[in-house]
């Protein structure tokens, strides 16, 4: 295949992800890895549709083979990072997004993740640091993520302290303050 056929592919997996077609771009990224099975781009692409399409198990399987044939890609860990905890695998996701951060230290996406995992687990002096890191370091991503799993877990969950759910609504009101 040549890398513009195969260029143009993946750009149409990341096409029909964005219009919300997970199965058309889980069968479009399987094509990929058919035709060149040791690309570990291919398998990040495939990865990547399957979490879309919340198939965690078998992105989390993707993402690993990509891993495996390129180690040092510290997107493949971070989006394997985020299918274990969609897993709530929380203890295995955590090195993944610290291998990002030692790759990328000012990786805010990474460091807000890092930040959830220790109110997850209930450090949330870890948590804050992580946070403050992430507003440091891209404000912009840091507080899209925060407010995304303020909404979709910490504000629902009832496993989080409340003292927890408070601190990351000061850490979201004082960013957005400080815009």
């Amino acid at each position: 295949m040549t890398d513009e056929l195969e260029d143009q592919m993946i750009a149409k997996t990341e096409e029909l992800e964005q219009e919300q077609k997970p199965q058309e771009a889980v069968a479009e990224a399987a094509e990929l890895v058919a035709i060149d099975p040791k690309d570990p781009i291919l398998w990040f692409v495939k990865g990547k549709a399957h979490y879309v399409a919340e198939q965690f198990d078998e992105s989390l399987s993707c993402l690993a083979k990509a891993a495996e044939l390129e180690r040092e890609n510290p997107q493949i860990w971070q989006m394997m990072a985020y299918a274990l905890i969609s897993l709530k695998r929380y203890s295995e996701a955590a090195p993944c997004l610290e291998y990002v951060i030692s790759k990328e230290p000012q990786n805010a996406e990474s460091l807000s993740a890092l930040g959830i995992l220790h109110i997850i687990s209930g450090d949330e002096k870890k948590a804050r640091t992580y946070f403050d890191s992430a507003l440091l370091a891209n404000k912009r991503i840091a507080i899209a993520m925060l407010e995304h799993f303020h909404d979709k877990f910490f504000s629902t969950s009832p496993n989080i302290p409340s003292s927890a759910k408070a601190m990351v609504e000061r850490v979201l009101e004082t960013a957005k303050l400080i815009r």
